[in-house]
């Protein structure tokens, strides 16, 4: 018989079991030939890396984590006070105060181009369909752009009509539509958080 104890002190008997002992008393007769994988399956350490990848999870959660993160240390380096949403039932990220406002900032990010522009979602799912964003569920969005380590601080009002957007890489040689958003962080400061400098 072995006692264990109980974290409120009180103790009751209990039955070992060692099954080094029990392998100890069976022949190898008795334990029979060991398996092996059935016809058409390959073994776990024998699997392909592409397979053991699938296994660990997408890259587009850890892209959103490296946002996240990044976001974390650009907005406290710049005096912003942070704060995060306790569960996952609200449509932003962080929570911003400025001082005088206080924000809900949903982060993007991305790695993905499309035709030489940075292509970012702007849009959650709801009954497993893509919606939009809008001005009653968040006030910024916070895209940033990984491969260049860029931000863009977008109101809503810019990406409510929008499921997704395409940003322009640094020297592209055409107009950027969302030029005036980049690093503007002047925004989150704002009483309106609409006023350009």
């Amino acid at each position: 018989m072995l006692e264990v104890e109980i974290k409120v002190g009180a103790s009751f008997p209990a039955c070992a079991f060692s099954f080094a002992a029990f392998l100890q008393r069976r022949s190898p007769e008795q334990m029979g030939k060991p398996k092996r994988a059935t016809r058409g399956r390959t073994r776990a350490s024998e699997e392909s890396r592409a397979r053991q990848a699938s296994k660990k999870g997408s890259a587009k959660p850890k892209e959103g984590e490296q946002g996240e993160l990044a976001f974390l240390s650009k907005a406290s380096s710049l005096g912003f006070a942070l704060s995060l949403p306790y569960g996952h039932m609200q449509r932003y990220d962080f929570i911003v105060d400025s001082g005088r406002n206080v924000w809900r900032v949903q982060v993007k990010t991305t790695n993905h181009m499309l035709n030489g522009l940075y292509l970012v979602g702007m849009h959650h799912r709801f009954n497993q369909r893509a919606r939009a964003y809008t001005a009653s569920e968040i006030d910024f969005v916070a895209a940033y752009i990984l491969p260049e380590k860029t931000w863009y601080i977008l109101p809503v009002r810019e990406v409510s009509e929008h499921r997704q957007l395409l940003f322009r890489p640094k020297g592209y040689a055409r107009r950027d539509p969302y030029a005036h958003y980049r690093e503007a962080w002047h925004l989150l400061r704002e009483p309106d958080g609409l006023v350009f400098g």
